[in-house]
């Protein structure tokens, strides 16, 4: 996710990513659980904010689990914002039948890159 923040802000896009840049369960590794869930409410509105202040949205939805194009449910929760405040949402990989979540994400009107982020405009 790094990689795709510098090359974003190299073509001059402002980018704003979630809190903390790590997994979830890196954070509980690192700080522990009740840590973890302590702060959860505070990221997950501090992400929203950062939704609602953007242009766009792109998910970065690597293959995991298995699953090509897989994201969890707190993408789910952020696409959801996303879409109720009419924001672009650009998928980094396809989403297949297959995805848990196929279903919802077929009515977003979003774009898929097809891990070009030179689509992104």
């Amino acid at each position: 996710m790094g990689e795709a923040m510098e090359f974003l802000k190299s073509k001059g896009f402002e980018v704003f990513a979630p809190e903390p840049l790590v997994t979830e369960e890196q954070y509980q590794n690192d700080y522990g659980r009740e840590k973890f869930l302590e702060m959860k409410p505070s990221f997950t509105k501090n992400h929203f904010r950062k939704i609602e202040n953007s242009d766009a949205v792109l998910i970065f939805n690597k293959e995991k689990k298995g699953i090509t194009g897989y994201f969890g449910s707190n993408t789910l929760m952020e696409l959801s914002v996303a879409f109720f405040l009419n924001k672009k949402i650009y998928f980094l990989n396809p989403i297949t039948e297959k995805h848990p979540h196929y279903e919802e994400v077929i009515g977003l009107d979003s774009i898929t890159l097809n891990g070009d982020l030179s689509k992104i405009d």
